[in-house]
Order: structure tokens, then C-alpha cells, then sequence
């Protein structure tokens, strides 16, 4: 019995250290960039560099690959290195604007076919640069770039409330669907600082078309994935200054689509997170006053973004989706309904305020 116990204890230490060697001889890819430029593909992986050490900058490092076909350059970024290329662990794949608009089918198609890579990382689209730009923009606060944009993108919620968290698995259920155009995060370089762009919408296969970070906020409002909306409201009586509120959805906006009309209703709550217009928050008659006025600006945001899409004749609402699914029907001409809204806004009179003097 002894020597079986000891032949056990042995035989599960040689595996705990062949698995040991095994996670050193492999290449841990955390992030990849896609561009394509003149007729080639450009592929980076951005490597965790497993070996001990102290220096932040030194916690992932880069190699690239290029081809004229998806399948090439991917091979050659592989073969660069010495290790086995580990992509399970991959969080972020970044698409550089040009090849989102050229090549996006290409690149969707092979991610999706590759069976060493998890269907759960992050798609987002570079706005205005690079995707390998991007990529390695690495600073001491952030070794790890698609460590720092999962976090951009999980963390946005209680944030500006303009990014989408969608995994690869989601966005093509949703990219294989005529009847809906997709969005993704889209991302930029400002000061040299990687940061949210709004929403990149996909269309025929294709990027057309990147919504403001303003419009971005407001489709995450309408699709019920709003944790955290602000309207400010400026003060009267000739001061300077605002209150604001905090909107939460609490999955209270409904979409109806008729042959006309395309009616939005939302009941929403919200709570007064600062006041420098001096309003008495003792009287109960002001919570239902103050709802009125930002009733009227949420409106306005709404027929604003309304008529953004509908102009880029971009349907990221899914508007024909969800007039097929009742209907069983196309709906022509989408984008010539009329818009109705039906808003209510209840403000929580316990909300934490605070005021702020005149010249802050």
C-alpha cells in the first residue's frame, strides 16, 4: 500500500512539472492587431513575457507577421517566435480602421475557424491609426495594452457609459444577421493615450461608419446596457453652472416598430449627483420639476441620435430584425419611420448631492 501511495505522489509531481515546462515553452498571446496595407496583412501578437522581472515595461513584448493572405501572415507571426504560440488566452483583438473597412469578412472568417482561439475576447476597431500602433503603445501604468483596454471596456460602465462589452461569440451572431448593422467599441490614440472613440458600425461586412462618443452612449441607453447615463441641466436665473443627474436603464426602454412609427418608451430612475443652482431638495415638488425639464433633454438626445442613424442609414437598432420577428415580414424604408417617445424619469429624492460654489 505504501509503495503505491509513493508511486502515486511521484507520478503526480512529474505532471504538475511536465506542465510547468510546458506553460514556459509556450508564447501567451494577450492581444492582437490586424491592419491591412499595401495589399498585405499586417499581424502582431502582443506576448506576456512569463520570465521573471522586475521592470514594468518588460511584462509583454511584440512580433509581427505579414502575407498577402489572412492565413500567411498569422503563420509568419507565429514562426518568428521560438516558443509555441498559445492563443487561448487571448482578451483583444484590434482591427485597424482600413482593414475593418477592406478585409473585416477575411479576418471575422479565420478567427472564427481558428480552433486554438476562444470565441470570449473583446473585437474592438482602431479609429483614426493603426491597429499595431495601438498595440504597442505600452507605458509604465500600462505594460499590458489589451489588459488596459479590457479594463477600458469592463470599467466604462460606471464611466461615460460609451463602450460595448461584446465577445467575438456575440458579435458574429449578430455579424451573420442581414437584418441588424453590429457595433464594436472603437478606440483611438489621444496624447498619446489609448482611449474609448464611441461605436465603429458594421454594415454589408464592413466598418461605415464610427458614431460619436455622444450617440454611443445614447444606443447603450436605448439597448438597455446603460449603467450610468449623465444629463446636466444648466442653472436659471442667471447663474453659472449645472445639476446633474446619473440615469440608470434597469432594462426599462422598449423598442416598438410599426409600418410608421418607431416608438421608444423609457422609465427611468435617476439621482441628483450635483447641484450648483441652489435648488431646495427639501421640497418634493422639485423632483418632479426637475424630471419635466430633463425629460425634455433626453428627448432631444434621442431624436439626435435618431436622426444620426438614419441618416448614415444605419440600423444599429435592429430595427428590421425586430419588425421581422413580429411581423414575419421585411420592413422597407426603415429609416423614413417616424419617431415617437414616451419618457418618464423618476429621481430618487434619498440621492447623494453635493453643491458647488459659483466660481469652482
Amino acid at each position: 500500500m505504501k509503495k503505491l501511495i509513493l508511486l502515486l505522489v511521484i507520478l503526480l509531481s512529474i505532471t504538475g512539472c511536465y506542465d510547468y515546462q510546458e506553460l514556459n515553452d509556450r508564447a501567451i498571446v494577450s492581444g492582437i492587431s490586424i491592419d491591412f496595407e499595401d495589399d498585405n496583412y499586417i499581424v502582431n501578437y502582443e506576448i506576456l513575457n512569463n520570465q521573471k522581472n522586475e521592470d514594468p515595461m518588460l511584462k509583454a513584448y511584440m512580433v509581427e507577421g505579414s502575407g498577402k493572405t489572412i492565413v500567411e501572415a498569422f503563420q509568419n507571426a507565429s514562426d518568428s517566435i521560438s516558443k509555441e504560440t498559445y492563443l487561448s488566452h487571448l482578451k483583444v483583438l484590434i482591427v485597424g480602421e482600413n482593414a475593418a473597412r477592406e478585409k473585416l469578412r477575411n479576418i471575422a472568417d479565420y478567427m472564427l475557424r481558428e480552433p486554438y482561439i476562444r470565441n470570449i475576447f473583446s473585437p474592438v476597431i482602431a479609429k483614426g491609426t493603426t491597429a499595431k500602433k495601438i498595440l504597442q503603445n505600452t507605458t509604465k501604468e500600462s505594460p499590458v495594452v489589451s489588459e488596459q483596454i479590457d479594463s477600458l471596456i469592463r470599467n466604462n460602465k460606471y464611466n461615460e457609459n460609451i463602450s460595448l462589452k461584446v465577445d467575438f461569440d456575440h458579435f458574429m451572431d449578430e455579424y451573420e444577421d442581414e437584418r441588424i448593422d453590429p457595433a464594436l467599441t472603437a478606440i483611438e490614440l489621444l496624447d498619446d493615450k489609448v482611449t474609448l472613440a464611441g461605436m465603429a458600425i458594421l454594415d454589408g461586412g464592413k466598418l461605415t461608419n464610427i458614431l460619436s462618443p455622444e450617440s454611443a452612449a445614447i444606443l447603450n441607453v436605448l439597448n438597455n446596457e446603460s449603467s450610468n447615463h449623465r444629463l446636466n441641466l444648466p442653472c436659471e436665473n442667471e447663474l453659472e453652472g449645472y445639476t446633474i443627474i446619473n440615469l440608470y436603464n434597469n432594462k426599462k426602454t422598449d423598442i416598438e416598430v410599426t409600418e410608421s412609427t418607431l416608438k421608444i418608451t423609457s422609465n427611468l430612475k435617476a439621482e441628483v449627483i450635483k447641484d450648483s443652482c441652489g435648488y431646495d431638495f427639501r421640497e418634493s415638488q422639485i423632483y418632479e420639476e426637475l424630471a419635466r425639464k430633463y425629460e425634455k433633454i433626453l428627448e432631444k438626445e434621442y431624436k439626435e441620435f435618431w436622426n444620426t442613424v438614419t441618416k448614415e442609414n444605419t440600423d444599429v437598432l435592429g430595427i428590421r430584425k425586430k419588425y421581422y420577428q413580429k411581423k414575419r415580414k421585411e420592413l422597407e424604408n426603415w429609416n423614413k419611420l417616424k419617431l415617437e417617445t414616451e419618457i418618464k424619469i423618476k429621481i430618487n429624492k434619498n440621492g447623494k448631492t453635493f453643491e458647488v460654489k459659483k466660481d469652482e
